[in-house]
C-alpha cells in the first residue's frame, strides 16, 4: 500500500482553503464510503498514532469510489489523545474530506464549540455530533454522575457560532420496531434538523426496509438533506459478541442470530467471504435506496477497506438495476425476519416495492399505547403548580416536585418543556429526546424501566402535543445533579 503515497501527495497538495471534499461530493451526487477508525489512546504517541493508522488514509484517497475517513471516539476525552490533532495530522493534505464525530460527553457547550473551532483550524470542516458513549459494563451510579451533552445543543451552538465553513450532522436510529420508540427517534431527528443538522448517519443494522424507511419519512416531510448508513464489516469476534448481546444498541432477531451462529462455524475463508458479500449487498442498497454514502464500522486492516472498495467499485460499474438487487437481496434473507420478536412495526407498507415514495403511499396503522390516569393527573397537575417552573428559583417547592416528578434539583428546571417528566430520570439525562441504545421493547438500556421518552411520547399522544417532541427546545443545564 505503500506505494500510494508519493502520488496521493502530489494530487492532494493543492486544495483551496476553503474547499470542502466531503461536502462537494454530496452536492455533486458521490456515493461515498467513509471507513470508521477509532481516536488512539492518550498515551499513544502522535506519530506512532499516525504510522499505524496512515495506510488507511492512503487506500481511501487512493480509491476509484469516493472514499474517506471517520474518526469516532467511543472513550471517555480524558482518556484518548486528542482527535482533532490526530485526523488533522493523519489526513494534512485532504483534511476536508474527512469526518470528525463530536462526542458530548463530558463536554459543555463552550468546549465544543471551542474543539469545532480547532478542527476547523487543522482544516477539518465536517462534524457528526452525538452525545457520547455508555462504555459496556459502567455502573449505573457511574453513568448518571457523568454528563452526555445532547447533539441537540451542540448543533444549536455551533450554528449560532459564525463559523459557516462547519458541515454538522447528527445520528440517527432507524432500527426500532414498536410505535413509540421508532416515532420518537424521528420527533428527535426533525429537532437535530431544525437545529442545524445538514446531514444524517444512521445506526448499524441490517433491515434494509427500515432503512428505506428513514428515506420515506424524511421525504414525506419535505427534509431533503444527506443521508449516510452506518453498516458494519463483521470479524468473527465482533459476531460472537453481537450474538452474546455484547454490543449495546445493536439487537438480533433469533433468525439473525441464529444465521450468525451458523456462519461461526465455517472456516476463516469461507466466514470471509459471507461477510464481503453481505456487506456488498447492502452497499450497494444503500446507494439503490438514495443514501449519499455509508459509513463502515469494524474494518480491522487496510487491506479490508480496499478490498471492500475494489468491489464497491466492481459493482458500482456494472449499473445493477434495483429489481436485480432486491431479488438478490431478498434471496439473502429468504424466510428470515430480521426484526426482534415480537416486535415488527415498519411505518409504511409496501417497503421495498420501489424507490421513491409513492405519491399515495400508506402509513402503517399502529396505535401507541394509552397513558395511566396516574401519569396524565401528574402532568396536569404539573401544569397548574409548576408552569413558570423555569423561571422560579431551582430549589422552589422542591419536596413537590420529588414527590411528583422525582426531582434532581437541576440548576434550572426544564419539567414545563418536557411534559413534566425529570430529564434527570433519564440515566444519560437527555432532555431533548432519547439515545440510540433502548432495548428492542422500547425499554432503558442502562435500567429496568420503560424510555422516560416513550412515555413522554404516550403523553404527547394523549394531549395532542406532539409539535413539542420536534419544536420544543430544551436548554442544557451543563452539568449533572450533585443529588442523584
Amino acid at each position: 500500500m505503500l506505494k500510494y503515497r508519493d502520488s496521493i501527495q502530489m494530487e492532494l497538495n493543492f486544495s483551496g482553503s476553503r474547499q470542502n471534499i466531503f461536502r462537494e461530493r454530496i452536492q455533486n451526487g458521490e456515493f461515498q464510503i467513509l471507513a470508521e477508525i477509532h481516536a488512539p489512546s492518550a498515551d499513544t504517541k502522535l506519530e506512532h498514532a499516525v504510522q499505524r493508522n496512515s495506510d488507511y488514509a492512503y487506500v481511501a484517497a487512493a480509491s476509484k469510489v469516493p472514499a474517506s475517513l471517520a474518526l469516532i471516539q467511543t472513550e471517555d476525552p480524558v482518556d484518548i489523545m486528542d482527535p482533532v490533532q490526530f485526523l488533522g495530522e493523519l489526513t494534512r493534505d485532504n483534511a476536508s474530506a474527512h469526518l470528525l464525530y463530536l462526542s458530548g460527553r463530558n463536554s459543555d457547550l463552550n468546549q465544543s464549540v471551542a474543539k469545532a473551532k480547532h478542527a476547523l483550524s487543522h482544516g477539518i470542516k465536517n462534524i457528526c455530533s452525538v452525545s457520547g458513549c455508555v462504555r459496556d459494563g459502567m455502573e449505573l451510579s457511574r453513568i448518571q454522575q457523568t454528563f452526555f451533552l445532547e447533539s441537540v445543543n451542540t448543533l444549536q451552538a455551533l450554528a449560532q457560532s459564525g463559523e459557516d465553513e462547519l458541515f454538522c450532522g447528527a445520528t440517527l436510529n432507524p432500527y426500532k420496531y414498536t410505535p413509540c420508540d421508532s416515532s420518537i427517534q424521528y420527533f428527535k431527528a426533525v429537532k437535530k434538523v431544525n437545529c442545524g443538522a445538514q446531514f444524517l448517519v444512521t445506526q448499524m443494522g441490517w433491515d434494509m426496509m427500515k432503512l428505506q424507511e428513514v428515506q420515506w419519512n424524511l421525504w414525506r416531510r419535505n427534509i431533503n438533506i444527506p443521508v449516510f448508513a452506518r453498516l458494519l464489516y463483521l470479524t468473527p469476534d465482533t459476531m460472537a459478541d453481537l450474538c452474546a448481546g455484547k454490543i449495546r444498541g445493536i439487537h438480533l432477531s433469533p433468525d439473525v442470530e441464529s444465521l450468525f451462529r451458523k456462519e461461526l462455524q465455517y472456516t476463516a475463508a469461507q466466514f470471509q467471504s459471507v461477510q464481503f458479500s453481505r456487506l456488498q449487498l447492502h452497499i450497494l442498497g444503500a446507494k439503490m435506496l438514495g443514501f449519499s454514502g455509508v459509513q463502515i464500522a469494524g474494518i480491522d486492516s487496510p487491506e479490508v477497506l480496499e478490498r471492500i472498495l475494489h468491489r464497491t467499485s466492481a459493482d458500482f460499474r456494472e449499473n445493477i438495476s434495483f429489481e436485480d438487487w432486491f431479488e438478490a437481496y431478498r434471496s439473502a434473507y429468504d424466510r428470515l425476519n430480521l426484526a426482534p420478536y415480537p416486535y415488527r412495526y415498519y411505518m409504511f407498507e409496501d417497503l421495498l416495492k420501489s424507490v421513491q415514495l409513492p405519491e399515495e403511499f400508506a402509513i402503517t396503522n399502529a396505535t401507541v399505547p394509552p397513558c395511566t390516569q396516574k401519569e396524565l393527573f401528574r402532568k396536569r397537575l404539573g401544569e397548574l403548580l409548576f408552569s413558570h417552573a423555569a423561571e422560579l428559583p431551582p430549589g422552589e417547592r422542591k419536596l413537590t416536585k420529588k414527590f411528583l416528578f422525582s426531582c434532581r434539583s437541576c440548576d434550572r428546571c426544564r419539567l414545563p418543556q418536557t411534559l413534566y417528566l425529570c430529564p434527570e430520570v433519564c440515566p444519560k439525562g437527555m432532555s431533548n429526546g432519547p439515545c440510540g441504545a433502548s432495548k428492542p421493547d422500547g425499554s432503558c438500556p442502562f435500567r429496568d424501566m420503560e424510555c422516560l421518552f416513550s412515555t413522554q411520547m404516550r403523553l404527547a399522544d394523549a394531549c395532542g402535543e406532539y409539535e413539542k417532541l420536534e419544536n420544543e427546545y430544551v436548554e442544557t443545564t451543563g452539568s449533572r445533579p450533585v443529588s442523584i
